[in-house]
């Protein structure tokens, strides 16, 4: 693909993909459900043919599903009916439950507590709220307090230019300037 490939649509569909942990899987597919009561496969496809969700995260049927058993285990979204599949397989379609809303408008307001984090968890939350029509301008102000401290410290240490040092600092940067953007600043 990368030989095939001119070098914008490479850079688009390699964006690195991280292994992610299992509780900001089941977030994104809450924030799904939240938005319009669906079947595992609807998710799964929406999750490969949104073109800003799918930069940001990729998350394959079996571990939509898995994420599904585990959010029906919490209570936090709920089997409402099936329908026919076009295999003829049935699929279950979930509806989010009061305590699945609330937990999800709790994420998608939350700032993340770390600057790596920020790489997928953040921009996850800044698209999905945005497909809600969500302003994004208060979490970035508000994201922007919480690296601010830390911005600052690796601002000023110039001494180590070791690559971890220098990666976290200008990654760091990067993410702030992207942020003032997003906030309005």
């Amino acid at each position: 693909r990368h030989e095939e490939s001119s070098t914008s649509d490479w850079h688009a569909s390699t964006i690195v993909t991280m292994r992610l942990n299992d509780a900001l899987a089941d977030h994104v597919v809450l924030a799904l459900i939240v938005e319009e009561p669906q079947h595992g496969f609807a998710i799964a496809k929406t999750l490969a043919e949104d073109e800003l969700l799918a930069q940001v995260i990729t998350l394959s049927r079996p571990l939509v599903y898995r994420s599904l058993s585990t959010l029906v285990t919490r209570g936090l979204i709920r089997a409402t009916r099936t329908e026919p599949g076009k295999q003829g397989r049935e699929r279950t379609v979930y509806r989010a439950t009061a305590a699945g809303s609330r937990s999800n408008r709790e994420w998608l307001s939350s700032v993340v507590d770390h600057p790596r984090d920020a790489r997928v968890d953040l921009l996850a939350k800044f698209v999905l709220r945005e497909r809600r029509g969500l302003d994004n301008a208060t979490l970035a102000r508000r994201q922007i307090a919480e690296f601010a401290p830390l911005s600052e410290r690796l601002g000023r240490s110039r001494s180590s230019d070791d690559v971890v040092s220098l990666w976290r600092r200008e990654s760091l940067q990067a993410t702030m300037r992207v942020l003032r953007m997003r906030s309005g600043e």
